[in-house]
C-alpha cells in the first residue's frame, strides 16, 4: 500500500479572515455602543449614584458580565462619553471650513459650544458627575489617570489652536505655559455656569461665553 498523505486543512482566503475580523469588530463596537446608550439613559432618569451595572445590562440586553467585559466599572461608561464629548468638540473644529481662517476667540468659542451641545440630552447626569468627580478616589477625579489623559489631550488640543493663532514670525516663540490649562479652568467654570442657566436655550450661556472670550482674548493679545 502507499504512504497516506495527510490532508492539510484548508485556510480561509485573507479576504474571508478580514471580512470575519471585521464583523467581530464592528459586533464589538455596536454592544459597546448598547451599553453606553443604556447607561446615559439610567444616569439622566435615575441618576448616576442609583444606576447599577446589572441595570444597564439590563436594559441593553446583555449579561453583565458582558458588561464589564467592556467598562470594568459605571465611572469607565462615564469617562468613555467624555472621550467621546472631546473627540466630537476637535472634531467639529478642525472639520469645519468655516473655521480654518478664523481667529482664536471664534475657535475656542465653537469648541465649547460643541462640548454643551453634546452634553445637552444628559445634564441631570453631568451634573451628578461634577459632584461624583469631588471625590478624591473617583476616576472621574483630578487624581484618575484617564481623567488627567484626557485633559491632558483637551489642553494640548487648545494649545494648538493658540500657537496657530501666533502670526507667522512668530510661532517659534513658546506659547504661555498657563493658557492652555487656564482655558480648561474657565471652561469648567462655563460647564457650571451652563447647569445653573434656566435660560431659555441657554442664551446667557452663550452671552456669557461670546463677552468673556472676547475680553479674555483682547487681554492677551495686549500683554503680547
Amino acid at each position: 500500500m502507499g504512504a497516506i498523505v495527510p490532508t492539510r486543512a484548508k485556510r480561509a482566503p485573507p479576504e474571508t479572515r478580514e471580512s470575519a475580523t471585521g464583523w467581530r469588530g464592528r459586533k464589538k463596537a455596536a454592544i459597546k455602543e448598547r451599553i453606553v446608550t443604556a447607561a446615559l439613559a439610567l444616569f439622566q432618569s435615575k441618576g448616576f449614584e442609583a444606576t447599577t451595572t446589572k441595570a444597564i445590562a439590563r436594559r441593553a440586553g446583555i449579561a453583565e458580565g458582558t458588561v464589564f467585559n467592556y467598562f470594568p466599572t459605571k465611572e469607565d461608561i462615564a469617562l468613555h462619553f467624555f472621550e467621546l464629548e472631546v473627540d466630537h468638540a476637535i472634531a467639529t473644529v478642525k472639520q469645519s471650513p468655516r473655521l480654518q481662517s478664523a481667529g482664536l476667540e471664534e475657535k475656542l468659542f465653537a469648541l465649547i459650544q460643541a462640548q454643551l451641545e453634546y452634553l445637552a440630552p444628559h445634564e441631570r447626569f453631568i451634573g451628578a458627575a461634577f459632584v461624583e468627580a469631588l471625590r478624591p478616589t473617583s476616576k472621574l477625579g483630578i487624581f484618575s489617570h484617564k481623567a488627567q489623559a484626557l485633559r491632558l489631550r483637551y489642553v494640548g488640543f487648545v494649545q494648538e489652536l493658540v500657537e496657530e493663532a501666533l502670526p507667522k514670525r512668530k510661532r517659534r516663540v513658546q506659547v504661555d505655559w498657563w493658557l492652555p490649562d487656564a482655558f480648561w479652568i474657565y471652561y469648567v467654570g462655563a460647564l457650571l455656569f451652563w447647569l445653573h442657566d434656566s435660560s431659555p436655550r441657554k442664551q446667557n450661556t452663550l452671552a456669557f461665553l461670546d463677552s468673556t472670550l472676547r475680553a479674555g482674548i483682547a487681554l492677551i493679545e495686549r500683554t503680547r
